[in-house]
């Protein structure tokens, strides 16, 4: 569905800019395919992102402790909308604080689905 895996990516980009870091902050996005899958990797330089707290983020209404920003939905919607489309998302804290999140989708999917 195109609106769906829309709003997967702007969820994504939308994190990324909100947990960023304000002054000297960066998002990188990444494209490609490997192993015939699709891949879409966001990834931020916002601050650090304890481990044990990643797989909360995935879950509706659920934040970081040190923050008020956001509702806790975009990344439940990123998992829900790559689950729905046959593929996985996941994140991994930054080594210097930020977080990246890889969403991976078949691309056999992809390309039979009408629209």
């Amino acid at each position: 569905d195109p609106v769906l895996l829309e709003r997967l990516v702007q969820n994504l980009i939308d994190n990324a800019i909100r947990y960023n870091r304000p002054e000297d902050g960066r998002i990188t996005v990444t494209t490609g395919t490997l192993d015939g899958k699709a891949q879409l990797t966001v990834d931020n330089t916002g601050p650090p992102v304890p481990p044990y707290e990643i797989p909360g983020l995935f879950e509706p209404f659920h934040r970081l402790s040190t923050t008020d920003r956001g509702t806790g939905l975009g990344l439940s919607i990123v998992r829900s909308v790559a689950r729905a489309h046959g593929g996985e998302a996941h994140a991994t804290p930054g080594p210097e604080g930020g977080l990246t999140v890889r969403v991976v989708l078949p691309v056999a999917d992809m390309l039979s689905r009408p629209g």
